[in-house]
């Protein structure tokens, strides 16, 4: 069967009307002067619009990329119909944007698979190619929001008492990280560290802690986290690889932005138990380098729990909450605990729970 049609080759303006021939495996294409000579297989054109009543079916040929074929004849159009049925299919019955969409899914699942399984196994390596002093602004921009508006305490011998007590507890350290840390003045009972060295105490910890070797082996545990690159591992799993291009290239516009929109997500992503396993293990080898007593930390668990009878295991509020293997470790192991000198003296301890003023 044949008919009429309109062919342009899509290099120059020109409109040509050209014959056109269905035989058995596609389309002939020809014009009165032999200008124009193809052969268009069924199996390679392609419908350039959804057919349309009273608007031409246009086509186009993997052969001939550019060129279209206008079809007005709908005796024509109705034979081609039976003879290339997939060119009249719309939506996923459409063989390329099945084949297209089935590439897009199984693109999304191997992203999700790699961000679920890959990012997370890579991160830990990844945190120690970057250098620590590269990250300490990301850290002030968490250390910002994450505090929301609370101050950081500055009083002159309460910070001169944390200086001591942090100093104290990186002295055995062969490579003691830098490190910042500070008391903000809010009165949650938590403390935290964050890419780039910060540590974070808050002032309800220092109030509801029952000596120095307490706020000692909690500082012990967060230098733990800093010192395993924790914080940084976490800023990768929910900022991406794109962290890593951004203080690579000292450009840090990306990240900031992150920040904005993330808010608190880093705090509010708790580290894996794997990572509160080895936080714990690095803070109490450095509460025994420090000759410090490594019962602290069970001490006030056991204390907090006794003053809120109601909360139980991860339910506790506050510090422990947020480090359930902290919580589940309750029982004395330190024979000597009682005989080793306290972390801060009675002065100096005082200041520090007076740092806020």
């Amino acid at each position: 069967m044949g008919g009429e049609g309109h062919f342009s080759d899509g290099k120059t303006a020109a409109r040509h009307q050209v014959d056109v021939l269905l035989d058995a495996t596609g389309l002939r294409i020809t014009s009165d002067a032999a200008e124009i000579t193809k052969h268009w297989p069924y199996s390679a054109m392609r419908a350039i619009d959804p057919p349309r009543e009273g608007t031409p079916f246009r086509l186009t040929s993997q052969a001939d990329p550019d060129a279209r074929l206008a079809l007005s004849d709908p005796g024509v159009v109705r034979e081609l119909r039976q003879r290339a049925p997939q060119l009249f299919q719309t939506g996923l019955g459409r063989p390329n944007v099945r084949r297209n969409a089935g590439i897009i899914i199984l693109v999304l699942l191997a992203l999700g698979l790699f961000l679920w399984q890959g990012l997370p196994r890579i991160s830990a390596p990844l945190a120690r190619l970057i250098p620590m002093e590269w990250e300490y602004d990301l850290g002030l921009k968490f250390r910002g929001r994450l505090l929301s508006g609370a101050g950081i305490c500055t009083g002159e011998p309460g910070t001169a008492a944390l200086s001591r007590l942090t100093n104290r507890l990186i002295a055995a350290m062969e490579a003691p990280p830098p490190l910042t840390v500070v008391v903000a003045d809010r009165d949650m009972v938590n403390a935290f560290a964050l890419p780039g060295g910060h540590i974070v105490v808050l002032r309800g910890l220092l109030e509801k802690a029952g000596g120095p070797d307490e706020v000692a082996a909690v500082l012990a545990h967060e230098i733990g986290h800093v010192s395993e690159r924790h914080p940084t591992q976490m800023a990768i799993r929910v900022l991406g690889i794109g962290m890593i291009a951004d203080l690579l290239t000292g450009d840090g516009s990306t990240i900031v932005e992150a920040i904005s929109e993330l808010g608190g997500a880093l705090l509010l992503l708790s580290y894996s138990r794997d990572m509160e396993h080895q936080a714990d293990a690095a803070g109490r080898a450095l509460l025994r380098q420090a000759e410090l007593s490594t019962d602290a930390m069970a001490n006030f668990f056991n204390r907090m729990r006794k003053a809120a009878p109601a909360a139980s295991g991860n339910s506790l509020a506050g510090y422990f909450s947020s480090h359930p293997p902290l919580a589940a470790r309750i029982a004395s192991e330190d024979e000597t605990a009682a005989r080793r000198p306290a972390a801060l003296d009675a002065s100096s301890w005082r200041a520090l729970r007076k740092i806020c003023g």
